[in-house]
């Protein structure tokens, strides 16, 4: 963008001395989808949703385990320093990316004033990482819902727990989350009740988790995280595990109709029974439109 006589005059005499300027960081939220073993031979393995987290190595939070993360380099677009951290930190070479949110609370930093720029990030491959995948649990209650004469009060508390079977690790994580409408003014607090991570790092994860769950119901968001070719019953049971319900079958095959395209490969396995494999369907949007 070029910018006008007047404002190069303008930036000549300009100083930002009288700001206070914060430090900022880089986080990702990294999940993929893994096939867990069924019990019974003759079922298909079922999915499973994890995140990738790496231990911390230096102060604060020393040993604590936290999200793959880096301060901006002022040089760098946030999106370059999104790729910088995951190829230099974990060796993540394809995947998905965008932007979440921006976490800013005075207290979430112990050593100074940190804002971060969250993304999530969805990946099928792979790739020989550093961290380790922990599986995802999630578990919420309503603790409280009223209506009042100009909106209502919802909070629920989440009961958030990460577990690493290779490592036998477990983190317990509880999340208060608030929710009030007031005419057409809409207010949404959460807040750390109890956490094993570093920093405010669950609260990353459960907004991204809300993120892909409300992003299933108008995009084709999920083919990020399965391999090229898939079942049916595959691409159901990743729609289920991030939404934590089961679909009627009925339903959720009209949902996906467009989005997917029939191959001429089958899955076959000790057991159970072929099936054809489907690919995504890159033109889906558009054939909606005609």
């Amino acid at each position: 963008m070029e910018i006008s006589n007047q404002d190069a005059d303008f930036l000549k005499f300009y100083s930002d001395k009288e700001y206070e300027k914060p430090s900022v960081t880089i986080d990702a939220v990294i999940f993929r989808i893994v096939n867990k073993e069924a019990d019974n031979y003759r079922r298909l393995p079922e999915k499973q949703l994890q995140v990738l987290l790496i231990k911390r190595q230096n102060l604060p939070f020393l040993n604590l385990y936290a999200l793959p993360g880096t301060f901006l380099n002022l040089q760098n677009e946030l999106s370059q320093t999104l790729k910088l951290c995951v190829n230099d930190k974990v060796g993540l070479k394809d995947y998905y990316f965008e932007q979440l949110f921006t976490f800013g609370e005075k207290s979430r930093d112990p050593r100074t004033r940190v804002l971060s720029v969250s993304y999530m990030l969805l990946t099928n491959g792979n790739d020989n990482i550093n961290g380790e995948w922990f599986d995802i649990d999630i578990k919420d209650k309503i603790t409280l819902s009223q209506e009042k004469k100009y909106g209502f009060l919802r909070k629920k508390q989440v009961n958030l727990i990460l577990t690493n079977q290779n490592q036998n690790i477990k983190l317990q994580n509880l999340i208060n989350v608030s929710f009030e409408k007031v005419n057409l003014e809409e207010k949404k607090v959460t807040e750390i009740q109890k956490t094993d991570l570093a920093f405010d790092h669950i609260k990353m994860i459960y907004y991204a988790t809300e993120r892909l769950k409300n992003k299933l119901e108008y995009t084709d968001i999920i083919f990020n995280l399965l391999p090229q070719n898939f079942s049916l019953t595959e691409l159901k049971q990743s729609y289920e595990v991030i939404l934590r319900e089961k679909l009627l079958d009925a339903n959720f095959r009209r949902k996906i109709a467009k989005m997917v395209s029939p191959t001429d490969n089958f899955l076959t396995g000790k057991g159970f029974r072929s099936s054809r494999l489907y690919e995504h369907n890159p033109l889906w949007t558009f054939s909606n439109l005609v």
